[in-house]
């Protein structure tokens, strides 16, 4: 069954409202007309009649032209003033009906009104005084308890609406509240991170300042010990300036037509000597597929170097193995990034590439800030394309690309930082 509108049940009651008065209003004054009408004229004949004595005649035509004779002019108009008196008389009963008539039209219009009110009442006022309550539930913070409206489509509609705007408030508040809770713990987390490494430079200068580094080989030993330790303090750093530029929007990307599979090799092959140094394995699986797409070299670099940070973070393997992978899909191509170590917990896949979420508490442990997954996912979907993870022998990062040439220039606009 379609629902009634506002908009046209207000017009149909007014309608209504107009033709039902009209209708009882001319019943009415038909009804007295018609009484009165005919009260007359029997009153007229009867009066005619009677000034007429027996030797006078009676005619009334279809005109109702009375033609009569009188024998004594005295008694006719002796009867006469008796005529002219009755019909005072009926003009004030006329009068009295007919004001009578006029009151019971008013006091029918005025329950009419009033059922139209109250029918007003109902379809206007019911559903404002639920907005008004809802508005007043969520000042006092209550997001929990839903308008619960059935009638014009128009309110519905706008029930339904608070409704989901209610929903919305409630998700965000639950997202900034734990958005909130993750800020603090990387807080912390970033805290103990730099704390760590400086902490041992501070330990391996005062070694070199005490002596303890006594021979060269040691004081060697002892520097670059030193030094690793301001790598992890400026990669930490790093990630930070470049959330920051990605909360402020202020991250450009330099795209530009890239060989994909020329690129992963190259990058492969550039971890070689570091990879040989940690004991760790990378490959590149990038089979016969030659695909450009539309990237940002620095960027993508960076996902991977992100990708492979993790990797060493969380694997808990003794020989980290990696690799990168290509696969043709329907408009691009996808990257494919695995790793041989525990992998995440299923329940826990959603939430890794969230904003310094650092996975369970064993993963806790480990020196991450939340930040690296975060990074790959914004610059993924920077480049159009999009990532997700997965369990299978380890991690797994699926990312796809679009193919070269299929972003709009007002996208490559954009991705280059062009508003």
């Amino acid at each position: 069954m379609e629902k009634g509108t506002v908009k046209r049940r207000s017009f149909l009651s007014n309608a209504l409202m107009v033709l039902v008065t009209l209708l009882i209003f001319l019943a009415i004054n038909l009804a007295v007309v018609k009484i009165y009408a005919e009260s007359v004229e029997k009153e007229l004949k009867t009066s005619i009649e009677d000034l007429i004595d027996g030797s006078g005649t009676s005619n009334f035509s279809d005109s109702d032209n009375v033609k009569y004779q009188h024998k004594d002019g005295r008694e006719l108009l002796g009867d006469l003033d008796d005529f002219l008196e009755s019909w005072t008389i009926h003009r004030n009963e006329f009068i009295l009906l007919f004001g009578a008539d006029g009151i019971i039209c008013i006091l029918v219009l005025l329950l009419i009104s009033q059922i139209f009110t109250r029918n007003l009442e109902k379809n206007i006022m019911e559903p404002l005084d639920l907005l008004a309550q809802g508005a007043d539930r969520i000042r006092h913070n209550d997001l929990t308890t839903e308008i619960r409206y059935v009638g014009d489509a128009e309110f519905e509609d706008v029930c339904i609406t608070f409704n989901h705007m209610q929903e919305h408030i409630l998700r965000e508040q639950e997202k900034n509240r734990k958005y909130e809770k993750a800020r603090t713990d990387m807080i912390a987390g970033i805290s103990h991170d730099l704390r760590t490494p400086l902490t041992a430079i501070r330990g391996t200068i005062k070694g070199l300042i005490d002596g303890i580094a006594a021979t060269p080989e040691m004081q060697e030993k002892f520097l670059q010990a030193a030094y690793r330790r301001t790598g992890d303090m400026d990669g930490l750093l790093n990630q930070l300036f470049y959330v920051s530029k990605i909360e402020t929007g202020n991250m450009p990307l330099s795209v530009q037509k890239i060989e994909i599979a020329d690129f992963i090799r190259n990058y492969v092959n550039g971890k070689q000597e570091l990879l040989d140094k940690e004991k760790e394995q990378m490959q590149a699986e990038t089979g016969d597929i030659h695909l450009d797409v539309d990237a940002d070299p620095e960027q993508l670099q960076r996902i991977f170097d992100n990708l492979l940070e993790n990797s060493r973070k969380y694997a808990e393997r003794d020989v980290l193995k990696t690799e990168l992978s290509l696969k043709r899909t329907e408009g691009g191509v996808e990257i494919c990034f695995r790793d041989n170590g525990v992998g995440v917990p299923e329940e826990k896949l959603p939430y890794v590439f969230d904003e310094f979420y650092r996975g369970d508490e064993s993963r806790n442990k480990k020196e991450g800030n939340g930040l690296g997954l975060y990074i790959v996912k914004y610059l993924v979907e920077a480049m159009g394309g999009n990532v997700r993870g997965e369990n299978a022998d380890g991690f797994v990062v699926r990312m796809e690309l679009p193919a070269a040439g299929t972003l709009s220039e007002v996208q490559k606009g954009e991705k280059n930082g062009v508003q």
